[in-house]
């Protein structure tokens, strides 16, 4: 079968997109600005609930959760420019955990259950988390080893999840665990309940907690499983949350990109900017263009999946390498250009640098993606 893989073309951003990135750029730049990240990372502060519950009240958790459930009912290109801005200022707390366990209930969930939980994760009343990644890295279907037996009428939850985002403040957490029958099923289990241990882990990117989560024999009814297909809701959350993650992955290295360009203006030798130099406004520039192709991948996987189309894995995946890459790329090129300064904590580009190496692994890095694209593609994987 042949895989078609065009994108939509006829797509743009209206006015409403216009007036999002408006309000989300104000907002975080009036309620975020860099010197109140870095006080909330040097007093430890693992969720402003304050910040929280502002961002709650944007619709921003349930942006593109239905309306009938709570959230706002908008597009994926709504989400990936309000990622996007988010990126550009490293925003901390636990936002992409509720966003991933609300596209996991959307996604694997019969209608009863959505009731029963999006309306509280969509108005931020409830803390969400998505728990994937098992300790030897494996996230996805055919490597979870977490194990749900049935017994009682309901099932008896062991196993072992990381990298947990915002998960010590989480109030439910969906995760993905195997059934004897070989079946991966998606749970919603509430927070807390006996059997679970949660501890903070510790993280490259002090912005973004997350948390180790140990499921003990845990008992939980048979309503805590999404009712749906779990593999097939579990590849429909990753492929979502890829695109989402990537866009997020662009506004940083926009970020970086505007610092290093200040810089690169304001810092003189030999009585000129540094930035008349070749060696240093030639980077800047293939910064500037990884940074253009990325963007463009990002909103087309974002417009695949508004679409609908087939394809729409396909191009998440791509932008997802190739964001994962050039943000990479981005805070490298920025730390070095920024001379000795560019690898002090004082560097603001430093922040961007532990996002970066964060969110590369995470949803899968690029060699992961790419793997998924030559088998998706008929080639090796």
């Amino acid at each position: 079968m042949t895989l078609r893989l065009e994108v939509p073309t006829d797509f743009g951003f209206t006015e409403e997109h216009a007036l999002l990135r408006a309000e989300a750029r104000r907002f975080l730049a009036e309620r975020l600005p860099i010197a109140e990240l870095r006080r909330q990372v040097d007093a430890g502060v693992r969720l402003d609930r304050g910040l929280w519950k502002e961002i709650a009240g944007l619709g921003w958790v349930g942006l593109v959760l239905p309306e009938r459930f709570g959230g706002a009912g908008l597009g994926w290109l709504h989400l990936g420019i309000l990622m996007e801005e988010m990126g550009r200022r490293l925003v901390p707390g636990p936002f992409l955990g509720s966003l991933l366990a609300g596209i996991a209930i959307e996604r694997g969930a019969g209608d009863a259950q959505r009731e029963r939980w999006l309306p509280a994760i969509a108005s931020g009343e409830t803390i969400a988390s998505l728990a994937l990644v098992e300790p030897g890295g494996a996230f996805e279907g055919a490597a979870i080893t977490a194990s749900a037996d049935p017994a009682d009428g309901g099932f008896v939850l062991r196993g072992r999840k990381t990298h947990v985002v915002g998960g010590a403040d989480a109030g439910i957490v969906v995760a993905a665990f195997r059934e004897p029958s070989g079946r991966i099923s998606l749970f919603a289990v509430d927070l807390p309940a006996p059997g679970v241990a949660i501890e903070d882990e510790v993280s490259i990117d002090p912005t973004r907690p997350t948390a180790r989560i140990a499921f003990d024999g845990v008992r939980v009814g048979a309503g805590a499983r999404l009712d749906g297909d779990g593999s097939r809701a579990l590849a429909e959350t990753l492929t979502r949350g890829s695109a989402a993650l990537a866009a997020e992955q662009v506004g940083g290295a926009e970020a970086v990109l505007q610092l290093t360009r200040q810089y690169a203006i304001d810092r003189k030798q030999f009585d000129r900017p540094i930035g008349f130099f070749q060696a240093v406004k030639h980077p800047i520039v293939d910064m500037m263009c990884g940074i253009e192709l990325a963007r463009s991948l990002a909103c087309g996987a974002a417009a695949g999946l508004d679409a609908d189309t087939p394809a729409a894995p396909v191009h998440a995946r791509m932008a997802k390498a190739l964001a994962s890459d050039v943000y990479a790329q981005a805070v490298r090129k920025g730390v070095q250009l920024h001379g000795g300064y560019g690898f002090t904590w004082d560097c603001d580009v430093h922040l961007y640098f532990r996002r970066a190496l964060w969110s590369r692994p995470m949803l899968g890095d690029a060699i992961h993606h790419r793997k998924g694209l030559a088998s998706a593609l008929g080639g090796e994987a």
